[in-house]
């Protein structure tokens, strides 16, 4: 049996495998979000919490490896109507973005765990400011391509052709990092009480 006869018999299954990534991922994403937004609230992180976020980044990988291999199997199971799908391209855009992103984090990462907490959102330390400045953009864009996948993902049909879906995700991914930029400044500037 050929790979795309393979995918084409057991559609079912890659549907709910795929489905199962995007809840474990979607659904770490989340928490993981209002997790950071409570360490921000009192501008504190201890160890187990910084590992918390750790293990959060883990599950989300593993949930992403599950949807990009579902995924494939999904597209090989009705390549003409995946190819010319523009919901579809769109979201395999997003995923992709996600991913790269996912990987500017992780190597941000190592920077992050080296500064306490508090110094990190309060220094005003040129270096530690870029290191804030470009984790509040990351995030934001992981949020945002996280939120706009899920929700292509769960249209029937396309809303509109590839060109408008992509300037859309665009002008959202932009307006986003605008926004965690002005975000990221409010909390730097908050005064460390105590």
């Amino acid at each position: 049996m050929d790979l795309i006869g393979f995918a084409q018999q057991n559609k079912v299954l890659f549907t709910t495998l795929h489905l199962f990534g995007v809840f474990v991922s979607f659904g770490t994403v989340m928490i993981a979000d209002v997790f950071f937004l409570k360490l921000l609230k009192n501008l504190n992180a201890t160890k187990i919490e910084i590992n918390i976020l750790r293990a959060f980044s883990k599950i989300i990988w593993f949930g992403l490896l599950v949807i990009v291999s579902a995924g494939i199997f999904l597209f090989l199971s009705d390549i003409d109507k995946y190819s010319q799908s523009a919901k579809f391209l769109t979201k395999m855009l997003v995923v992709f973005v996600i991913i790269i992103n996912g990987l500017f984090l992780h190597f941000i990462s190592p920077k992050l765990s080296s500064i306490p907490f508090r110094e990190l959102m309060t220094s005003s330390d040129e270096n530690i400011k870029e290191v804030r400045r470009l984790f509040f953009a990351f995030g934001s864009i992981s949020s945002l391509s996280w939120w706009s996948a899920f929700i292509l993902g769960i249209m029937k049909t396309s809303p509109a052709p590839f060109q408008i879906l992509l300037t859309i995700y665009l002008i959202v991914l932009f307006t986003g990092m605008l926004i965690s930029q002005v975000f990221e400044r409010i909390i730097s500037r908050r005064k460390i009480s105590n």
